[in-house]
């Protein structure tokens, strides 16, 4: 059968392109009565999908589903891992000389693309952002800095899988420099050596440049960050240290119960306070770099987080106290003013609230009234050596905790080694009058502050 006979209105046998050209090549392969066949069963096909709706994205995804279970929506251990491979396989089709790693993690698909030999593309930037990609180049090359341009912003020439990725779809192009898997080591120390503190290894990655060599790591679960720069040139000894907390791992966690609180207001305290600052580095359990002690507390951040990690630890002294289950957010505001409230009731809280005589700006005092049998009045002439009293505060007072506003009882006020001192002539003194006492601090003399239980 020829193509004008194939075509010709009596036949109207129409194909694809592909098995068109197929058929028409060969005109003895096919018989008209063979070719009619099919076009009967053709028609039949198309009769029964007539007014069926043509198969939306859920179905694609059914039948992939089912190419790899064998049955409709059914799980395979191993399906995501079918896919990835599958499209690594097709991408490394259309350039061999790369390796090429798929995933897909919180809505955005990034794939990987290692050279397995030396390759040579030609890329262009568009004009606007030459400089701005030049700049990024640099610190690559010189300090392994990793370099991210839009795609929609590159034209690549030599590579069909790089031009296939970068001309159709709207993404971002990394270029990494090598990483090498390192760990951190941090310790700090007094400055007389008396007292050394250990932290978590800083696990992470060094990139390395023509000029510089950079380490990224984190530690505690990703909640204290490290990176620090420093340069190839023995004479440089200086060290670029960047030093971060991901309080979104926090986020509306009990502040009662944050993880891994402790080590790190250990850590921002110590460095607050002076201590000296050591690290060393390691690359498969060798030392290669150790930096000599440093003293941080000039550091702004370090001041300001160590301030911030002290607020929350009062406020998680109050919350356990109260049996309150407050939650973390990072989103918190607060004063001075905020701090100091609740830093004094937090100590409080922990029995820390104690003075003695050089930490008061003036004696005690309080007021007795006179009852029906002068009671009081003859305590206080009896007394002649030092005792202890308790004195209970009964005003109305509250502390704000991440944004709620607590209640506090009456606070408690023992005062030990006192002698009272009278303003008035207790002979005098009639019932329903006031006594104005001072108590006067003798020796071993010591203010307590609790709340009543």
């Amino acid at each position: 059968m020829s193509a004008e006979e194939r075509k010709s209105i009596d036949n109207a046998i129409w194909l694809c392109s592909n098995c068109s050209i197929d058929i028409d090549r060969d005109t003895n392969r096919y018989s008209a009565e063979k070719l009619k066949d099919w076009k009967n069963q053709a028609e039949e096909a198309a009769r029964a999908e007539l007014g069926k709706k043509l198969p939306g994205k859920g179905d694609a995804i059914d039948t992939v589903t089912a190419a790899l279970t064998g049955l409709p929506k059914t799980y395979l251990a191993d399906a995501i891992s079918n896919v990835h491979q599958a499209s690594q396989r097709s991408l490394e089709n259309l350039d061999p000389r790369f390796q090429v790693m798929t995933a897909y993690r919180d809505g955005t698909t990034s794939i990987g693309i290692y050279a397995k030999e030396n390759v040579e593309c030609s890329m262009r930037i568009s004009g606007d952002s030459v400089r701005h990609y030049l700049e990024k180049y640099q610190l690559l090359f010189e300090h392994g800095k990793d370099l991210e341009i839009e795609s929609e912003l590159i034209t690549i020439e030599g590579s069909a899988l790089l031009k296939e990725l970068l001309e159709n779809a709207d993404g971002t192009l990394s270029i990494s420099s090598p990483k090498l898997q390192a760990t951190q080591k941090l310790w700090l120390a007094q400055a007389d050596m008396s007292r050394v503190e250990t932290f978590d290894d800083i696990q992470g990655v060094i990139s390395f440049g023509t000029k510089s060599f950079t380490f990224e790591g984190h530690a505690c679960n990703n909640l204290f960050n490290l990176n620090y720069q420093r340069s190839f040139d023995a004479n440089d000894d200086r060290v670029n240290i960047t030093m971060s907390l991901g309080f979104d791992q926090w986020e509306g966690v009990s502040i009662a119960s944050l993880p891994f609180f402790h080590k790190l207001d250990s850590l921002f305290k110590c460095m607050s306070e002076g201590w000296e600052m050591f690290t060393s580095l390691e690359v498969a359990g060798t030392r290669v770099f150790a930096s000599k002690g440093t003293c941080v507390d000039k550091w702004e951040y370090v001041l300001d987080t160590a301030s911030l990690l002290h607020y929350i630890a009062c406020c998680r002294t109050v919350s356990q106290y109260f049996s309150l289950n407050i939650p973390f957010t990072a989103r918190l505001s607060y004063t001075s003013d905020d701090h100091r409230k609740v830093s004094e009731v937090a100590d409080i809280i922990q029995g820390r609230q104690i003075l003695n005589e050089d930490r008061i700006s003036s004696n005690p005092t309080c007021e007795f009234i006179v009852d029906d049998d002068y009671a009081i009045a003859t305590v206080l002439q009896k007394i002649d050596r030092p005792i202890t009293i308790q004195i209970v505060d009964h005003s109305p007072d509250e502390v704000e905790v991440f944004g709620e506003r607590i209640a506090l009882p009456s606070r408690v006020i023992t005062l030990d080694n006192v002698l009272p001192h009278v303003q008035a002539q207790l002979s005098t003194l009639k019932k329903g009058d006031l006594i104005f006492v001072e108590w006067v601090p003798q020796d071993d003399f010591k203010c307590s502050i609790s709340y009543k239980s």
